[in-house]
């Protein structure tokens, strides 16, 4: 909690406690609810929105490891970018539905890296992501290898043995 002392108080923003999730074994999970303008006049989820929860899904894991995504381009010229993604969807997620993003990293390469994300609901799996990321520099968006310290964070989700691919072997 921030003490007011007379005058707001400055809030660093990348300092603020991440939403949640945690670490189990080599995969990040991180629950969430589905809102209002997460879906369809029908109450089911709009297709790209599970883009949306994978994406916070993969920022709070790097948070949660220590990699902010502000410092890094600070620090390193570094961003990261969506290569490619294919999803399978499921089944339908609904408005209220509780819902849990789980993310494991299948492979780091020198400047990319490929990412499993599964969504779940207490009743099974609705959605299956394999997305592969890019390391750019920010200044000219051009690959880079991934700094040391941002593979060795990665690294601790890192997991063959959970690794299964959307549509085929």
């Amino acid at each position: 909690m921030i003490a007011l002392q007379g005058k707001a108080a400055a809030v660093d923003r990348a300092q603020v406690e991440p939403p949640g999730g945690y670490i189990l074994g080599a995969e990040f999970r991180l629950p969430m609810r589905v809102y209002y303008e997460d879906t369809d006049a029908g109450g089911i989820v709009y297709h790209a929105n599970y883009l949306k929860f994978a994406e916070r899904a993969r920022t709070e894991m790097l948070r949660v490891v220590g990699v902010n995504q502000t410092n890094i381009r600070k620090d390193y010229d570094l961003l990261f970018a969506v290569r490619s993604c294919t999803v399978e969807y499921l089944r339908p997620a609904m408005l209220d539905d509780g819902i849990e993003v789980r993310t494991r990293v299948t492979r780091i390469g020198g400047a990319s890296v490929e990412i499993l994300q599964d969504v779940w609901r207490d009743d099974g799996c609705l959605a299956k992501l394999t997305v592969r990321i890019a390391c750019l520099n920010s200044s000219g968006q051009r690959p880079m290898r991934m700094p040391q310290a941002v593979q060795a964070a990665l690294k601790r989700f890192e997991s063959e043995t959970m690794a299964t691919s959307v549509g085929g072997s």
